[in-house]
């Protein structure tokens, strides 16, 4: 039925970044003497390692340049009302160019696991780049010259936590609710108290939210492809600022690891907050998988990723059990 109903035109396949695929099969190519990445004279088993599954399976490039102008051409909808588009590649270079993810030649600019968490969470891509832009800033607070015992320290899985729901569940309280940031201490709240390291974090972060929505406001592409980079709900528009009140149901649940769900929350309540620990879940797997690789800086993040994954999945499990452990509602 695709293609003979005009009304359906399907999920919308091009996203400002993908041109991002194609750099990435290029620089993991080890025929392509130009764009091949990992020539690494001092540690060149990772090399030695792809150029021998090539000689095996023959299977670089893994995306063609032929394939991504095929995947970057006209969408189904403009197949349907007889348009043809044939520079949105251009465009998702300039992107990655703009962000410095690549070079103007589409050699890769970035480190490359980081680049390839951002390619796999494109379904998330507004928070896959605003995650990129901050690992930077949580290498150096979570691991840098950090012992393992501060790294596997629940105080500061917690404050991983809060970053990390600071840039991948930005959700607004329920009015009148106390927000994610009176929680936390990094605003005032009934009992006066402010905890100053964590408010420093947390304005670092907004921060660089800010700076990248500039950014991306700043490029020269339609608004409607703006809007696929831009998190659903804008940070703050001046410096020094907590931005804008955040939920803090999906924090509170993590960090306590309350069995379920409370007697007082209602079933949309409860389904709202399954599907965002889910997808926050979903955000780990990718960003652990992809970093944790050897031949990257930012592997030593691998840790809190898998704990917070960890921790995720166990608290998916007890709120599973409760929302299917209802009473039948069809027996007579």
């Amino acid at each position: 039925m695709l293609g003979q109903i005009s009304q359906v035109t399907g999920k919308q396949p091009r996203y400002p970044l993908m041109s991002l695929v194609g750099s990435l099969a290029a620089a993991n190519d080890p025929s392509n003497t130009k764009q091949f990445m990992f020539d690494d004279t001092e540690n060149p088993a990772f090399a030695t390692a792809i150029r021998k599954i090539q000689r095996s399976q023959n299977c670089f490039p893994t995306v063609t340049e032929n394939q991504i102008e095929w995947m970057a051409g006209s969408t189904l909808e403009e197949f349907c009302e007889g348009k043809t588009s044939d520079d949105y590649l251009e465009l998702s270079q300039g992107v990655a160019t703009s962000f410095g993810y690549t070079f103007d030649d589409g050699t890769l600019a970035m480190d490359h696991n980081v680049l390839t968490m951002v390619a796999e969470m494109h379904e998330y891509l507004p928070i896959a780049v605003h995650l990129c832009a901050v690992l930077e800033q949580m290498y150096l607070r979570f691991c840098y010259q950090k012992s393992k015992q501060f790294k596997e320290s629940d105080a500061t899985q917690n404050e991983f936590l809060s970053i990390l729901i600071h840039i991948a569940d930005r959700c607004p309280p329920a009015d009148g609710s106390e927000s994610l940031q009176q929680l936390l201490r990094i605003e005032e709240s009934e009992d006066g108290k402010l905890n100053e390291e964590w408010k420093s974090s947390w304005y670092e972060t907004e921060d660089t939210l800010r700076k990248q929505k500039l950014l991306i406001e700043g490029l020269d592409i339609p608004d409607e492809e703006k809007a696929k980079l831009n998190l659903e709900l804008p940070p703050a528009s001046e410096e020094n600022s907590s931005g804008p009140p955040l939920d803090k149901g999906v924090y509170e649940m993590l960090v306590s690891k309350q069995k379920g769900f409370h007697e007082s929350q209602s079933m949309e309540r409860r389904n709202d907050l399954k599907n965002r620990i889910v997808r926050l879940g979903q955000i780990c797997q990718i960003a652990h998988n992809n970093i944790q690789q050897p031949h990257g800086k930012f592997d030593q993040l691998e840790v809190m990723f898998r704990r917070m994954f960890s921790n995720i999945k166990y608290s998916v499990a007890d709120m599973m059990e409760q929302l299917t452990d209802q009473d039948d509602l069809t027996e007579l």
